[in-house]
Protein backbone atom coordinates (compact mmCIF):
# COMPACT_ATOMS: atom_id res chain seq x y z
CA UNK A 1 0.00 0.00 0.00
CA UNK A 2 2.79 2.37 0.94
CA UNK A 3 4.70 1.56 -2.28
CA UNK A 4 1.58 2.20 -4.37
CA UNK A 5 1.06 5.54 -2.64
CA UNK A 6 4.67 6.54 -3.22
CA UNK A 7 4.49 5.57 -6.90
CA UNK A 8 1.28 7.58 -7.30
CA UNK A 9 2.88 10.62 -5.70
CA UNK A 10 6.00 10.19 -7.83
CA UNK A 11 3.93 9.92 -11.01
CA UNK A 12 1.97 13.02 -10.05
CA UNK A 13 5.19 14.94 -9.34
CA UNK A 14 6.73 13.95 -12.67
CA UNK A 15 3.63 15.10 -14.53
CA UNK A 16 3.78 18.46 -12.74
CA UNK A 17 7.57 18.77 -12.87
CA UNK A 18 9.01 16.67 -15.72
CA UNK A 19 12.38 18.43 -15.38
CA UNK A 20 12.81 16.34 -12.23
CA UNK A 21 13.54 13.44 -14.59
CA UNK A 22 16.15 15.60 -16.31
CA UNK A 23 17.97 16.15 -13.03
CA UNK A 24 17.75 12.43 -12.25
CA UNK A 25 19.13 11.48 -15.69
CA UNK A 26 21.95 14.01 -15.41
CA UNK A 27 22.81 12.79 -11.92
CA UNK A 28 22.98 9.18 -13.11
CA UNK A 29 25.30 10.14 -15.97
CA UNK A 30 27.51 12.19 -13.64
CA UNK A 31 27.67 9.29 -11.15
CA UNK A 32 28.59 6.86 -13.93
CA UNK A 33 31.38 9.16 -15.02
CA UNK A 34 32.65 9.56 -11.44
CA UNK A 35 32.51 5.90 -10.40
CA UNK A 36 33.03 4.01 -13.68
CA UNK A 37 34.92 6.36 -15.98
CA UNK A 38 34.37 8.57 -19.05
CA UNK A 39 30.99 8.18 -20.69
CA UNK A 40 31.26 5.90 -23.76
CA UNK A 41 30.44 7.58 -27.05
CA UNK A 42 27.60 5.13 -27.67
CA UNK A 43 25.99 6.10 -24.35
CA UNK A 44 26.34 9.80 -25.12
CA UNK A 45 24.73 9.27 -28.52
CA UNK A 46 21.87 7.18 -27.13
CA UNK A 47 21.16 9.82 -24.49
CA UNK A 48 21.29 12.70 -26.97
CA UNK A 49 19.28 11.04 -29.74
CA UNK A 50 16.65 9.94 -27.23
CA UNK A 51 16.17 13.47 -25.89
CA UNK A 52 16.26 14.90 -29.40
CA UNK A 53 13.52 12.53 -30.56
CA UNK A 54 11.38 12.69 -27.41
CA UNK A 55 11.40 16.44 -26.75
CA UNK A 56 14.02 18.37 -28.75
CA UNK A 57 12.49 18.07 -32.22
CA UNK A 58 8.84 17.65 -31.06
CA UNK A 59 8.73 20.99 -29.24
CA UNK A 60 9.64 22.72 -32.52
CA UNK A 61 7.25 20.53 -34.52
CA UNK A 62 4.31 22.34 -32.87
CA UNK A 63 5.07 25.73 -34.42
CA UNK A 64 2.24 25.43 -36.95
CA UNK A 65 -0.27 24.78 -34.15
CA UNK A 66 0.94 27.88 -32.30
CA UNK A 67 0.58 30.00 -35.43
CA UNK A 68 -2.84 28.52 -36.14
CA UNK A 69 -4.03 29.36 -32.63
CA UNK A 70 -2.64 32.90 -32.95
CA UNK A 71 -4.57 33.55 -36.16
CA UNK A 72 -7.76 32.12 -34.65
CA UNK A 73 -7.51 34.43 -31.65
CA UNK A 74 -6.90 37.41 -33.92
CA UNK A 75 -9.79 36.42 -36.23
CA UNK A 76 -7.44 35.92 -39.18
CA UNK A 77 -7.39 33.08 -41.72
CA UNK A 78 -4.68 30.46 -41.28
CA UNK A 79 -2.93 28.90 -44.25
CA UNK A 80 -0.57 26.03 -43.54
CA UNK A 81 0.97 26.42 -47.01
CA UNK A 82 1.67 30.11 -46.40
CA UNK A 83 3.11 29.36 -42.97
CA UNK A 84 5.42 26.64 -44.31
CA UNK A 85 6.51 28.85 -47.22
CA UNK A 86 7.48 31.63 -44.84
CA UNK A 87 9.20 29.10 -42.57
CA UNK A 88 11.26 27.58 -45.37
CA UNK A 89 12.08 31.01 -46.82
CA UNK A 90 13.57 32.13 -43.50
CA UNK A 91 15.61 28.92 -43.37
CA UNK A 92 16.91 29.43 -46.92
CA UNK A 93 17.88 33.08 -46.38
CA UNK A 94 19.69 32.32 -43.15
CA UNK A 95 21.39 29.34 -44.79
CA UNK A 96 22.76 31.61 -47.53
CA UNK A 97 24.01 34.03 -44.89
CA UNK A 98 25.98 31.16 -43.31
CA UNK A 99 27.65 30.41 -46.63
CA UNK A 100 28.90 33.96 -47.18
CA UNK A 101 29.12 35.41 -43.64
CA UNK A 102 29.83 32.55 -41.22
CA UNK A 103 31.14 34.66 -38.31
CA UNK A 104 28.29 37.15 -38.54
CA UNK A 105 25.76 34.32 -38.82
CA UNK A 106 27.22 32.57 -35.78
CA UNK A 107 27.04 35.82 -33.80
CA UNK A 108 23.39 36.25 -34.73
CA UNK A 109 22.67 32.66 -33.80
CA UNK A 110 24.29 33.02 -30.38
CA UNK A 111 22.38 36.24 -29.71
CA UNK A 112 18.97 34.88 -30.70
CA UNK A 113 19.66 31.65 -28.81
CA UNK A 114 20.54 33.68 -25.71
CA UNK A 115 17.29 35.61 -26.06
CA UNK A 116 15.26 32.46 -26.70
CA UNK A 117 16.69 30.62 -23.68
CA UNK A 118 16.19 33.65 -21.43
CA UNK A 119 12.67 34.14 -22.74
CA UNK A 120 11.79 30.56 -21.79
CA UNK A 121 13.64 30.46 -18.46
CA UNK A 122 11.98 33.72 -17.34
CA UNK A 123 8.66 32.94 -18.99
CA UNK A 124 6.51 35.27 -16.87
CA UNK A 125 8.76 38.31 -17.07
CA UNK A 126 6.99 41.59 -17.89
CA UNK A 127 7.33 42.93 -21.42
CA UNK A 128 9.49 45.97 -20.76
CA UNK A 129 13.05 46.99 -21.58
CA UNK A 130 14.44 46.14 -18.14
CA UNK A 131 13.17 42.57 -18.11
CA UNK A 132 14.01 42.17 -21.80
CA UNK A 133 17.62 43.02 -20.97
CA UNK A 134 17.78 40.58 -18.07
CA UNK A 135 16.31 37.85 -20.28
CA UNK A 136 19.06 38.41 -22.85
CA UNK A 137 21.79 38.51 -20.19
CA UNK A 138 20.45 35.45 -18.35
CA UNK A 139 20.06 33.42 -21.55
CA UNK A 140 23.50 34.55 -22.68
CA UNK A 141 24.96 33.33 -19.41
CA UNK A 142 23.51 29.86 -20.02
CA UNK A 143 25.00 29.74 -23.53
CA UNK A 144 28.36 31.08 -22.31
CA UNK A 145 28.45 28.71 -19.33
CA UNK A 146 27.93 25.59 -21.44
CA UNK A 147 30.40 26.67 -24.12
CA UNK A 148 33.16 28.06 -21.88
CA UNK A 149 33.12 25.18 -19.40
CA UNK A 150 33.69 22.85 -22.36
CA UNK A 151 36.18 25.05 -24.22
CA UNK A 152 38.60 22.24 -25.25
CA UNK A 153 35.73 20.41 -26.97
CA UNK A 154 34.17 23.56 -28.43
CA UNK A 155 37.33 25.06 -29.97
CA UNK A 156 37.89 22.54 -32.83
CA UNK A 157 34.17 22.49 -33.61
CA UNK A 158 34.05 26.28 -33.68
CA UNK A 159 37.04 26.40 -36.00
CA UNK A 160 35.31 24.19 -38.55
CA UNK A 161 32.04 26.13 -38.34
CA UNK A 162 33.61 29.58 -38.94
CA UNK A 163 36.17 28.30 -41.45
CA UNK A 164 39.05 29.01 -39.04
CA UNK A 165 38.54 32.77 -39.07
CA UNK A 166 41.64 34.02 -37.14
CA UNK A 167 40.01 37.07 -35.51
CA UNK A 168 37.05 35.09 -34.24
CA UNK A 169 39.24 32.25 -32.97
CA UNK A 170 41.53 34.71 -31.16
CA UNK A 171 38.52 36.32 -29.48
CA UNK A 172 37.21 32.91 -28.46
CA UNK A 173 40.67 31.93 -27.16
CA UNK A 174 40.80 35.02 -24.94
CA UNK A 175 37.30 34.33 -23.61
CA UNK A 176 38.18 30.68 -22.90
CA UNK A 177 41.41 31.66 -21.14
CA UNK A 178 39.52 33.96 -18.77
CA UNK A 179 36.40 31.79 -18.53
CA UNK A 180 36.22 31.82 -14.74
CA UNK A 181 36.41 35.59 -14.37
CA UNK A 182 34.12 36.15 -17.34
CA UNK A 183 31.41 33.85 -16.00
CA UNK A 184 31.62 35.29 -12.48
CA UNK A 185 31.30 38.80 -13.86
CA UNK A 186 28.43 37.75 -16.12
CA UNK A 187 26.57 36.13 -13.21
CA UNK A 188 27.09 39.24 -11.08
CA UNK A 189 25.76 41.44 -13.87
CA UNK A 190 22.69 39.21 -14.20
CA UNK A 191 21.97 39.44 -10.46
CA UNK A 192 22.40 43.23 -10.38
CA UNK A 193 20.19 43.72 -13.43
CA UNK A 194 17.56 41.39 -11.94
CA UNK A 195 17.51 43.47 -8.75
CA UNK A 196 17.10 46.66 -10.77
CA UNK A 197 14.35 45.08 -12.89
CA UNK A 198 12.55 43.87 -9.76
CA UNK A 199 12.76 47.37 -8.31
CA UNK A 200 11.33 48.88 -11.48
CA UNK A 201 8.57 46.29 -12.03
CA UNK A 202 8.24 43.58 -9.38
CA UNK A 203 7.67 40.02 -10.52
CA UNK A 204 7.15 36.87 -8.53
CA UNK A 205 10.13 34.61 -9.11
CA UNK A 206 9.74 30.85 -8.84
CA UNK A 207 12.66 30.04 -6.56
CA UNK A 208 12.26 26.27 -6.86
CA UNK A 209 12.25 26.48 -10.65
CA UNK A 210 15.40 28.62 -10.65
CA UNK A 211 17.00 26.15 -8.23
CA UNK A 212 16.23 23.28 -10.63
CA UNK A 213 17.75 25.27 -13.48
CA UNK A 214 20.86 25.78 -11.34
CA UNK A 215 21.06 22.03 -10.72
CA UNK A 216 20.78 21.33 -14.46
CA UNK A 217 23.59 23.79 -15.23
CA UNK A 218 25.75 22.26 -12.49
CA UNK A 219 25.24 18.84 -14.06
CA UNK A 220 26.21 20.18 -17.51
CA UNK A 221 29.51 21.25 -15.97
CA UNK A 222 30.21 17.65 -14.95
CA UNK A 223 29.38 16.08 -18.32
CA UNK A 224 31.01 16.11 -21.79
CA UNK A 225 29.82 18.76 -24.25
CA UNK A 226 27.28 16.70 -26.21
CA UNK A 227 25.24 15.30 -23.29
CA UNK A 228 25.73 18.57 -21.38
CA UNK A 229 24.14 20.62 -24.14
CA UNK A 230 21.34 18.10 -24.69
CA UNK A 231 20.62 17.93 -20.95
CA UNK A 232 19.85 21.66 -20.98
CA UNK A 233 18.34 21.93 -24.45
CA UNK A 234 16.23 18.78 -24.42
CA UNK A 235 15.80 18.07 -20.74
CA UNK A 236 15.16 21.63 -19.62
CA UNK A 237 14.46 24.10 -22.42
CA UNK A 238 12.31 21.83 -24.59
CA UNK A 239 10.32 20.48 -21.64
CA UNK A 240 9.73 24.03 -20.41
CA UNK A 241 8.59 25.04 -23.89
CA UNK A 242 6.12 22.15 -23.94
CA UNK A 243 4.56 23.55 -20.76
CA UNK A 244 4.32 27.05 -22.24
CA UNK A 245 2.77 25.74 -25.47
CA UNK A 246 0.32 23.57 -23.55
CA UNK A 247 -0.83 26.57 -21.49
CA UNK A 248 -1.22 28.74 -24.60
CA UNK A 249 -3.19 26.21 -26.64
CA UNK A 250 -5.60 25.45 -23.80
CA UNK A 251 -8.84 27.35 -24.37
CA UNK A 252 -11.84 27.58 -22.03
CA UNK A 253 -14.55 25.07 -22.88
CA UNK A 254 -12.18 22.88 -24.87
CA UNK A 255 -10.91 19.39 -23.90
CA UNK A 256 -7.83 19.45 -21.68
CA UNK A 257 -4.67 19.87 -23.77
CA UNK A 258 -2.27 17.47 -22.09
CA UNK A 259 1.45 17.20 -22.73
CA UNK A 260 0.92 13.69 -24.12
CA UNK A 261 -1.72 14.93 -26.56
CA UNK A 262 0.64 17.68 -27.71
CA UNK A 263 3.45 15.18 -28.11
CA UNK A 264 1.27 12.95 -30.28
CA UNK A 265 0.39 15.94 -32.46
CA UNK A 266 4.09 16.60 -33.01
CA UNK A 267 4.85 13.06 -34.25
CA UNK A 268 4.30 13.62 -38.03
CA UNK A 269 6.68 16.58 -38.36
CA UNK A 270 9.10 15.02 -35.87
CA UNK A 271 9.37 11.88 -37.99
CA UNK A 272 9.74 14.00 -41.12
CA UNK A 273 12.58 16.04 -39.59
CA UNK A 274 14.34 12.96 -38.22
CA UNK A 275 13.91 11.13 -41.52
CA UNK A 276 15.48 14.07 -43.33
CA UNK A 277 18.47 13.98 -40.97
CA UNK A 278 18.85 10.22 -41.35
CA UNK A 279 18.67 10.51 -45.14
CA UNK A 280 21.42 13.12 -45.06
CA UNK A 281 23.52 10.88 -42.81
CA UNK A 282 23.02 7.97 -45.20
CA UNK A 283 24.09 10.00 -48.22
CA UNK A 284 27.15 11.22 -46.35
CA UNK A 285 28.23 7.75 -45.24
CA UNK A 286 27.60 6.14 -48.64
CA UNK A 287 28.94 8.74 -51.05
CA UNK A 288 31.12 11.30 -49.25
CA UNK A 289 32.49 9.63 -46.07
CA UNK A 290 35.60 11.87 -46.05
CA UNK A 291 33.49 15.04 -46.10
CA UNK A 292 33.21 16.81 -42.72
CA UNK A 293 29.44 17.08 -42.07
CA UNK A 294 29.63 18.82 -38.68
CA UNK A 295 29.66 22.46 -39.86
CA UNK A 296 26.75 21.85 -42.21
CA UNK A 297 24.79 19.91 -39.59
CA UNK A 298 25.21 22.81 -37.17
CA UNK A 299 24.20 25.30 -39.86
CA UNK A 300 21.13 23.21 -40.71
CA UNK A 301 20.05 23.08 -37.07
CA UNK A 302 20.62 26.82 -36.62
CA UNK A 303 18.55 27.68 -39.71
CA UNK A 304 15.67 25.56 -38.42
CA UNK A 305 15.96 27.27 -35.05
CA UNK A 306 15.55 30.80 -36.44
CA UNK A 307 11.87 30.59 -37.51
CA UNK A 308 11.06 28.56 -34.38
CA UNK A 309 12.42 31.34 -32.18
CA UNK A 310 10.30 33.86 -34.08
CA UNK A 311 7.15 31.77 -33.50
CA UNK A 312 7.90 31.34 -29.79
CA UNK A 313 8.58 35.06 -29.39
CA UNK A 314 5.17 35.87 -30.87
CA UNK A 315 3.62 33.36 -28.45
CA UNK A 316 5.38 35.05 -25.53
CA UNK A 317 4.02 38.45 -26.54
CA UNK A 318 0.49 37.08 -26.88
CA UNK A 319 0.62 35.59 -23.37
CA UNK A 320 1.27 38.98 -21.72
Amino acid sequence: MMITSLLTKLSSYIQRTPTGLTILAGTLLACYQYWVGPLPIWLQLVFCISLLLLVGIPHGALDHLIEQERTIRQAQPFSLARFLTKYVLMIAIYGLAWVFFPVFSLTIFLLISAWHFGETDLENAPDDRYWSLIRLVAGGFVVAFILLTHAPEVTPILGRIIQNNPQALNLWGEAAAGAGSLLRGWATLAVVLAMLALGHQPMRLNGWRLARLGMVLLLTYMLPLLPAFMLYFGGWHSLSSFGIIQSYLQRPGKPTQTIWKLWRQSIPLTLLAFGFLMAGAGIWQSYIPLFDPLPYLFILLSTITLPHIQVMHQLDLLRK
